[in-house]
């Protein structure tokens, strides 16, 4: 049944997957038009001169989407990789990370107001992942595809993911709460979540409280067989005192999560809103697999802490405060926006998994912490002018201070360790400042026709105040660097009908520079000048900082809708070319370090075809294709050759979806069928070893709500496919680590509303 669904589907043509409205309607009722702030101002999604995919309240709730790696894989142009608790990739038109070391993400993530972009934690010295706080009372989500550099500034090179939480109703009393249990399969088993919502008008239309709580257990599918099938390198770290245990359930993970919100209205032209929101996780073990052992889902690690006395594991917390100010003084609205983030992650990895040549690391540990902190305030004023001329126009200031310190320890039981076993210390203290300025400008000299510019000037200021291994500063430590710049934008709309919209635009975006390691003697063993990498390339690697990477996007845009509004599609054509990429061709051989490089230029073509509506008597289709072909631009001595496609990118992905609503007496109900497709892709320049992705994905939901009771039941990854979704890159092609697909996972939601 659910075959034919979907081949009904593809004979309506390409189609989008986005149908949202403001929060709580419903996603299928296509006569109301569907509101966004892509543009920071309200505009309608038929009239938003940019590639934008809309997920509303009811999608999330009717497919269960619960993070990023729920949605992100299957929108068209987009590509992403979930390797575990905030290691995460997001690939936008090709526009990715390259590789898992870098702390700098070209594409941004926001949370209301809040830009979250970067807060992944430090494990495998990534701290480039996004921090995905868990989509719970979520009135939509915003994904703008290409260059957001005027608007968003600095990481949305690729495009924006905004997830938009609900704000408090100040008319009513209401909430939910919602239970749900899953059961995953493979080395899998049980899983739960229980949310609940609370809104209470403190004083009616002037004062109100939104509290938001959560808890979710997904158990881990990782089979860990170090004590009964152990590798060759588990055998020599327990020769040496490490301790190797079974685990069918590696890389389990738990999630607690609280957001508040305080929205103040003294005057009807005046809203205060004060949020908070709290959210940690807990993942014991990890989700690799490894290559050489026979199970799909099969890894062999030994255990960390004092005399191996327990799992790996990554620990996050992630707390965000927001004030957000806005006024409407009739002409134009204020709005100014002011945050203060606290990350703090810590991990422990074993490094018998790695496969060191070097007998005395096998029973040795990295433990990590990492505390980031982030005060961000944006001030800007959007007109509403009488008349042709519009603008936007805002100052944004952001302080970051990341604090870092590693260290290895050994984790065998020997008493005392091998004097052979390295202990090395790792301290690294900095502070950089972000000022910009930007703006843009439209004007509509004649009714359907739209010229706008903009730009955006930056400038980083970037201090190493620690950087010390053993205690001993390294060349890095007291370095500061300034670098400053100007993006552009120009795009020009055309609106000849309600039912057609188009628009062609010249965007740039850029990345933060990536700031040099510190190069320490042993980098240059045979002090030629060159450090020595673990490809048998010697490099000259100059200090200091990298120049900023930068895109150019020429895109052109046609969006259709049927009369009355219950069909709409979208077609997007775009050309970028990508300069300065900085990457890590490979580790270093003395320490395993990553140094940067910036390697030249790519480019990146592609087109993505959407469309979604209401295709007979309460029957909802949605369809997304895309063709994305990204490659490097001029040939890179160890890194790759032109023409070589870019990593992490998936050429062409697909998906469609029907879901019928009906009724069972006077209830409603609805029946859901979703399919994607992700084509295939290297993680690594040379194009050698496994390829991630290509894989076929089947999902299905139904639901049927009694009075104020909500019952939902689902099934993720129907036919339990096995694929990769990421292959380690850190040490080359041929490590033997990766990450798979979540096996078929059963589920059932039940919930209250009041």
């Amino acid at each position: 049944m659910l075959l034919a669904l979907l081949s009904s589907v593809a004979l309506l043509g390409p189609v989008q997957n986005a149908a949202a409205q403001e929060a709580g309607e419903d996603a299928g009722a296509t006569s109301t038009d569907i509101i966004v702030t892509a543009t920071r101002r309200e505009t309608t999604l038929q009239e938003t001169p940019a590639a934008v995919s809309v997920l509303g309240s009811d999608a999330i709730e009717k497919r269960n989407l619960v993070g990023m790696e729920d949605y992100l894989a299957s929108l068209p142009g987009v590509s992403f990789a979930d390797r575990g608790a905030g290691q995460n990739t997001i690939t936008i038109r090709g526009i990715g990370q390259a590789d898992q070391l870098s702390a700098n993400t070209p594409v941004g993530s926001y949370f209301g107001e809040v830009p979250v972009t970067g807060l992944g934690p430090p494990l495998n010295g990534n701290g480039a992942g996004n921090s995905d706080l868990k989509m719970v009372d979520i009135s939509r989500v915003e994904v703008l595809r290409g260059p957001q550099g005027t608007l968003y500034g600095s990481g949305s090179m690729g495009g924006t993911v905004r997830v938009i939480p609900n704000a408090p109703n100040l008319r009513e009393v209401e909430g939910s709460l919602t239970a749900g249990y899953s059961h995953t399969g493979r080395s899998g088993s049980h899983n739960y979540a229980l949310e609940g919502v609370v809104n209470a008008p403190l004083i009616e239309d002037k004062l109100g409280i939104r509290v938001v709580a959560y808890r979710m257990f997904n158990d881990g599918y990782i089979n860990n067989t170090a004590a009964s099938d152990p590798t060759q390198e588990v055998v020599d770290a327990v020769a040496i005192g490490a301790v190797a245990r079974d685990d069918k359930h590696a890389g389990s993970e738990t999630v607690t999560g609280v957001r508040g919100s305080i929205l103040w209205r003294p005057v009807d032209d005046l809203s205060i809103t004060l949020s908070h929101a709290y959210q940690a996780l807990r993942q014991d073990g990890f989700r690799e697999v490894q290559l050489a052992l026979p199970g799909a889902y099969q890894q062999a690690r030994v255990r960390v802490g004092e005399n191996g006395g327990r799992n790996g594991y990554v620990n996050m917390d992630l707390n965000i405060s927001n004030l957000v100010v806005e006024y409407d003084a009739g002409f134009g609205s204020f709005l100014n926006s002011t945050s203060l983030i606290k990350s703090r992650g810590r991990n422990d990895i074993d490094f018998s998994f790695f496969g060191f040549a070097d007998p005395t690391l096998l029973a040795v540990a990295s433990v990590t912490n990492a505390d980031k902190e982030l005060f961000v305030n944006e001030f800007r004023f959007a007109s509403k002018f009488d008349g042709p001329f519009q603008v936007i126009s805002g100052l944004y200031y952001e302080e970051r201070k990341t604090k870092a310190d590693a260290f290895t320890r050994y984790t065998g039981t020997a008493n005392p360790p091998p004097a052979s076993a390295p202990r090395e210390t790792a301290d690294n203290k900095n502070k950089q400042k972000q000022f910009a300025a930007f703006g843009e400008a439209s004007l509509t000299p004649i009714d359907p026709l739209t010229l706008t510019v903009g730009g955006r000037y930056y400038k980083f200021e970037q201090d190493i105040l620690i950087a010390r291994v053993d205690g001993v500063p390294t060349t890095a430590e007291g370095r500061s660097a300034t670098t400053d710049g100007f993006l552009w934008k120009a795009n020009v709309s055309y609106k000849p009908s309600d039912e057609v919209f188009l628009y062609a635009q010249w965007a740039q975006g850029f990345r933060q520079p990536q700031f040099q390691r510190a190069i320490l003697p042993q980098d240059d063993a045979d002090n030629d000048g060159l450090v020595e990498f673990a490809d048998g390339i010697e490099r000259a690697v100059d200090p200091g900082l990298l120049d900023p990477d930068k895109v150019d996007t020429y895109e052109i845009g046609v969006k259709f809708q049927s009369p009355d509004g219950r069909l709409r599609s979208s077609l997007t054509g775009f050309y970028t070319d990508w300069t300065g990429i900085p990457v890590s061709p490979a580790l270093s051989l003395a320490r395993g370090e990553a140094f940067y490089f910036n390697a030249g230029k790519a480019v990146s073509k592609g087109v993505e075809f959407e469309l979604f509506g209401e295709v007979g008597d309460r029957l909802f289709a949605e369809f997304s294709t895309s063709w994305v072909k990204s490659t490097l631009d001029e040939t890179v001595p160890g890194l790759g050759t032109k023409g070589t496609n870019l990593p992490g990118s998936a050429d062409h992905n697909v998906k469609a979806a029907l879901e019928k609503r009906f009724d069972i007496g006077e209830n409603e109900a609805y029946i859901r069928g979703d399919y994607s497709y992700v084509g295939g892709y290297y993680t690594n320049f040379t194009e050698t070893g496994l390829k991630s992705g290509d894989y076929h994905l089947f999902d299905l939901s139904a639901g049927v709500t009694v009075d104020n009771f909500r019952l939902g039941i689902y099934a993720r990854n129907l036919t339990n496919r096995k694929d990769f979704t990421w292959v380690d890159n850190i040490f080359g092609a041929t490590a033997g680590r990766a990450y798979r697909l979540r096996p078929r996972t059963i589920g059932v939601n039940l919930g209250v509303s009041f």
